[in-house]
């Protein structure tokens, strides 16, 4: 009988895309086994401040992998492009292993750099793929020639057959998609050890005690560093919104609990949450609070959409503890480079706006990026002047620039003659150990007195420029940020960024559901502050 073989290369196990169409196709076709492949080693403070949570495979690695995926009558590699190298070193084992397998590559790279992928593979999903690939396997088990399937590229005798994609799927279409598979036929592969089948264990030391989904797909922006750039290219349609129900999401959540006991928090890793309307987000806070009723963080949010329109306080009323923005400059002249319809004042009036409830909330975490080759030094010092008057507590997620390949920004730094490091393995390490750099995990954990700010402030320089490095200065700034954060998250007992069994013990021994309720604000806001904030509406 005809198998399929999925795996999912990252440097985790929280892949939704891929866990929703593996799903999916596990729904249409029972035979279906899926791997998730981290390449990194499990996350830890220790790893994280040595810069050693991901790594490349060893060739031993590589050959077990192959030889899982090589049994698949089918074989589908998803990934995002800094692991592309790392499935290209899969394929090439597959190949000699059995040269005749199909080999199918989807995810961010595919789509991104279709004519990279199918240098190293026999189709590409170039889309949405439920079903485009529900319409090539029909084509694969009939004998027909699956070359005319749409949403994917073919090589073909060394030809490259571009097809066009499948309509972007509607609501109705993402209500209807079968639930989500947890522990089975799912695998992981540990180095030293091989495959093994999931079990709660492993989403705990992965991903904490989070679950992580995504509600709705799409986003209006149109930034040029991101890989939405692409799917936009192909479907500019992809820049409205598309969600299925409340109902269906919170279903969703509840089934993964039943999986997952451990489950004390809910991400969402949308683009652009807040963006959804008023009426949407109360039905499903309704929903959410009788039949879930445990903290939730929102991942994806657009300073544009952070107003006083009553959306974040009906949110927090519902558990929601964190947010994360994405303000990734404090210069103007950056934020029109990146083609971010945001201005300068709407991120200082969105902080503001969350930071009106930060009693009930995780410190917020916003976006930033470093190292950019076109930064002059005004640009550089108002990215630290931005982080210096935010009001806190906050938190940064702090991104090193890194190139996506055929995006709208490769192309515009290659046409103004600039080189920047390609996305390889992780942009969350390598930083440069400037006095910038130093100063923006520094200003996380510490607002030092106006007059030093000051004196340093003028010292720093953008990162392509020649200046000293302070490697030690570096350490301990970044070891301040990294504490202050954990402490903000165990305060919340949020494990959402704690991975590991602390979070199980926690959970296990009922000190969470007993922190929660007795020891910190409540999650729900008070009459009287929903009162006041129900006039804003």
């Amino acid at each position: 009988m005809m198998e399929i073989r999925l795996a999912c290369v990252e440097d985790g196990i929280e892949n939704y895309g891929f866990r929703k169409i593996s799903s999916f196709i596990k729904s249409i076709h029972p035979q279906t086994k899926m791997a998730y492949i981290p390449t990194g080693n499990l996350r830890s403070i220790l790893k994280v401040l040595t810069e050693k949570g991901a790594g490349d495979l060893m060739d031993k690695d590589i050959l077990a992998v192959a030889e899982f995926l090589v049994d698949g009558d089918i074989i589908g590699i998803c990934s995002m492009t800094q692991y592309s190298k790392t499935v290209k070193r899969i394929i090439a084992q597959i190949r000699i292993l059995n040269p005749k397998s199909f080999i199918i590559w989807g995810g961010i790279h595919a789509i991104v750099h279709p004519e990279d992928a199918i240098k190293h593979s026999d189709a590409v999903c170039t889309g949405e793929g439920e079903f485009s690939f529900k319409n090539l396997l029909e084509l694969f088990i009939s004998g027909k020639d699956i070359t005319t399937a749409a949403g994917f590229w073919f090589n073909k005798d060394d030809k490259i057959i571009k097809n066009k994609n499948l309509p972007l799927m509607k609501a109705e279409d993402m209500d209807n998609l079968p639930p989500l598979t947890y522990q089975d036929g799912e695998y992981i592969y540990y180095r030293d050890k091989g495959f093994k089948a999931i079990e709660s264990k492993d989403f705990m030391d992965h991903n904490g005690l989070m679950y992580g989904t995504i509600w709705s797909i799409g986003c209006p922006l149109h930034c040029t560093f991101c890989a939405n750039t692409k799917f936009i290219e192909y479907d500019n349609a992809y820049r409205r919104l598309r969600h299925s129900s409340p109902r269906t999401v919170v279903d969703e959540i509840k089934r993964a609990i039943v999986k997952q006991p451990q489950i004390s928090v809910v991400g969402f890793f949308d683009d652009s949450f807040l963006n959804l309307p008023y009426k949407v987000l109360e039905e499903f806070c309704n929903l959410y609070k009788a039949e879930v009723n445990i903290p939730f963080m929102v991942v994806g949010v657009v300073p544009n959409y952070v107003r006083d329109d009553g959306k974040i306080p009906l949110l927090v009323d519902a558990g929601l503890n964190r947010l994360r923005m994405g303000i990734q400059s404090g210069s103007d002249n950056m934020l029109e480079f990146y083609k971010r319809p945001t201005k300068l004042h709407q991120i200082k009036e969105a902080t503001e706006v969350i930071n009106k409830y930060k009693k009930y909330m995780v410190a917020p975490a916003f976006d930033i990026i470093l190292e950019n080759p076109l930064e002059t030094p005004d640009d550089t010092r108002a990215t630290l002047d931005l982080i210096y008057n935010m009001p806190r507590p906050f938190t940064l997620n702090i991104y090193a620039l890194r190139i996506i390949p055929n995006t709208q920004m490769a192309k515009d730094l290659e046409a103004r003659g600039v080189k920047a490091p390609p996305i390889d393995k992780n942009y969350f390490v390598d930083y440069k150990r400037t006095l910038g750099n130093c100063l923006v995990f520094a200003l996380c954990f510490w607002k030092m007195p106006k007059w030093f700010y000051e004196f340093l402030r003028k010292k720093t320089l953008p990162v392509h420029t020649k200046q000293k490095h302070y490697p030690i200065l570096f350490f301990l700034c970044r070891t301040g940020y990294l504490i202050k954060r954990e402490i903000d998250h165990i305060r919340f007992m949020d494990f959402s960024y704690i991975p590991g069994n602390m979070g199980y013990y926690f959970w296990k021994l009922g000190i969470i559901k007993f922190w929660q309720k007795n020891v910190l604000e409540q999650f729900h806001l008070p009459e009287k502050e929903k009162k006041l904030e129900n006039k804003i509406i």
